[in-house]
């Protein structure tokens, strides 16, 4: 489980841009334990697999 903080989720936004991303409903799959806030690895893997663009080759 990642939090918003971790080093790990930095490439995807700032923890602010995380929370916008939530209360928009975009961004990744998440988890809320009360006031806290995770990301699943496999939910992480999931969205980056949809933000995938290939590259044309001539």
């Amino acid at each position: 489980m990642y939090r918003p903080g971790d080093p790990a989720l930095l490439a995807l936004g700032k923890p602010q841009t995380l929370a916008h991303w939530r209360s928009q409903g975009r961004g990744p799959v998440f988890v809320k334990l009360g006031a806290a806030v995770g990301y699943c690895g496999k939910d992480l893997n999931a969205w980056l697999t949809t933000r995938r663009v290939e590259t044309k080759t001539r």
